[in-house]
C-alpha cells in the first residue's frame, strides 16, 4: 500500500476504533497464537509478556499507519525477526505466528463493517492492499531473522575456531578444556585422532563437507580453516575406527591429508596435530592421499627434517637425478620396484614387463652412479632412504 487510506474513510475510522481497544485486540492474538503454535506456549523459548510486548509493537505500527496517524515503517516487524531468531523459534512458526496476528485484525475490520454496504465495498477494494502491506512486513520480518541467523553463525563459528585453537595450541586447564569440548560438541573424554591437510592454496579446505558426512553418521568432529592448512578432531567409537574414517576422508580430499596416532585426553591435541601435519607432508606435494601417522614412520621422520630429506636425496641419488628424464625415471621405477619386491628380480621384471637380465643391467647402473650396491645392507638403506626423500619432496631432479 503506497498511501494509507483517506482519514475520512471506513478503514482508518476502523483502525483508530482497534487503536482503543488495543490491549483487548493483543490479548487476543496472543492467545490464538499460542493455541496454533506449541512454540510460542513454551516459556523457555518465549514469556507471555514478551510475546504481548511484541504483538502490541507490530499492532501499532500497522494500525497506526491504516488509521493514517503514522508513516510507514518495518522496524517493528523487523525487530520482531530478530528477537524471534534469539529466541530459537523457527521462522516458518514466526511467519505462521504473524500471519495469525493479522487475520485477527482482519476479522475484527470484518466484523466492524456489519450491514454498512459501503464499509464493506472499501474494505474489500482495500483488501490486495493491505495485504500487500502484510506481506512487506512479512519480508521484513524474515530479513531480520536471517540477519540475526547469519550474525550468530558467525559468532558461533568464531567461538568453535577459538576452542578449537586453543585445544590444538596446548596449556588449557581442565576447565577450560571441558569449555572447549562443549562448544565443539566434542565428547570431554574418548578416542580421537586430529587431521591436518593442505591442498596448497591459502585458506581452501583440504577435505571439503568431511564434517558434514561424519555428522550424518553420528561422529562428533570439529573443524578449521587456517590460512596454510584444513585441521580438526575426530571423536571415534568402537565401530567408527580409524581405518573407516580414513576411508571416507579419502572420497573427499582435495589435498595432502595426514592423520595422527589414537589419543584419549584433549590435553595431547597439540602432539596429534604435530603428528597429522607430519603424515600429511610425507606425501609428495599435488597428491591426494590420506597418511597414518603411524603407518608411514620413516615417510614422517622424513618430512619433519626437510633439509636432510633434501640433502640425503641429492647426496645418494645425485648423479641419477642428473640423467635425461626417461633415463633417470626408469631407474628410479626399478629401484623402487626392487624394494617393493624385496629384490626378487623375477617379480621385478614381471611387474615392469621386462627380462630378468634388463632388471640386473638397470641396477647394475644404479649402483654404478651412486657408488652404492643393493647387496650390501647399508648401501640399500641409504638408497631406500633417498628414494622416499625423493618421492616426499616431490623433485624431478
Amino acid at each position: 500500500m503506497d498511501t494509507p487510506p483517506t482519514a475520512d474513510g471506513f478503514i482508518s475510522h476502523a483502525c483508530v476504533a482497534l487503536l482503543e481497544r488495543l490491549d483487548e485486540v493483543v490479548d487476543r492474538v496472543a492467545a490464538e497464537i499460542e493455541a496454533a503454535e506449541p512454540a510460542y506456549g513454551d516459556r523457555q523459548l518465549i514469556s507471555g509478556d514478551e510475546l504481548r510486548r511484541t504483538n502490541r509493537e507490530n499492532l501499532q505500527s500497522l494500525l497506526g499507519y491504516l488509521a493514517g496517524r503514522t508513516g510507514p515503517s518495518t522496524a517493528a516487524p523487523l525487530a520482531t525477526g530478530r528477537r524471534r531468531a534469539e529466541n530459537g523459534i523457527p521462522l516458518p512458526t514466526v511467519l505462521r505466528a504473524y500471519r495469525i496476528g493479522t487475520g485477527v485484525v482482519w476479522d475484527e475490520l470484518m466484523a466492524m463493517t456489519g450491514d454498512d454496504p459501503q464499509a464493506n465495498r472499501e474494505l474489500l477494494a482495500t483488501a490486495s492492499d493491505v495485504w500487500k502491506l502484510v506481506d512487506d512486513y512479512s519480508q521484513a520480518l524474515t530479513i531480520g531473522y536471517q540477519q540475526t541467523v547469519a550474525e550468530q553463525l558467525r559468532r558461533d563459528a568464531r567461538a568453535q575456531d577459538a576452542a578449537l585453537d586453543a585445544l590444538f595450541g596446548g596449556h588449557v586447564d581442565a576447565a577450560r578444556m571441558r569449555e572447549c569440548a562443549r562448544t565443539l560438541d566434542l565428547p570431554p573424554q574418548g578416542s580421537f585422532v586430529a587431521i591436518a591437510g593442505s591442498t596448497g592454496t591459502a585458506a581452501e579446505e583440504a577435505l571439503p563437507g568431511a564434517g558434514q558426512a561424519l555428522s550424518v553418521l553420528g561422529v562428533a568432529s570439529a573443524w578449521r580453516v587456517r590460512v596454510d592448512s584444513h585441521i580438526g578432531i575426530v571423536a571415534l567409537t568402537p565401530r567408527f575406527t580409524v581405518e573407516r574414517l580414513r576411508s571416507i576422508l579419502a572420497e573427499r580430499t582435495a589435498g595432502r591429508v595426514g592423520i595422527s596416532t589414537v589419543f584419549t585426553a584433549l590435553g595431547d591435541a597439540p602432539t596429534a596435530l604435530r603428528q597429522a601435519e607430519l603424515a600429511a607432508a610425507a606425501t609428495p606435494p599435488g597428491s591426494h592421499e590420506v597418511v597414518r601417522y603411524d603407518e608411514a614412520l620413516i615417510s614422517v621422520l622424513l618430512a619433519g627434517s626437510p633439509e636432510i630429506a633434501e640433502t640425503l636425496s641429492h647426496t645418494v641419488l645425485g648423479p641419477v637425478l642428473d640423467l635425461p628424464d626417461h633415463d633417470r625415471d626408469v631407474l628410479l621405477e626399478t629401484v623402487r620396484a626392487w624394494f617393493t619386491h624385496d629384490g626378487e628380480v623375477s617379480a621385478v621384471a614381471t611387474a615392469l614387463f621386462c627380462h630378468r637380465n634388463t632388471v640386473r643391467f638397470r641396477l647394475n647402473r644404479l649402483a654404478e652412479l651412486t657408488g652404492r650396491r643393493l647387496a650390501t645392507p647399508r648401501a640399500a638403506t641409504e638408497i631406500q632412504l633417498a628414494l622416499e626423500a625423493h618421492r616426499i619432496l616431490g623433485n624431478s631432479r
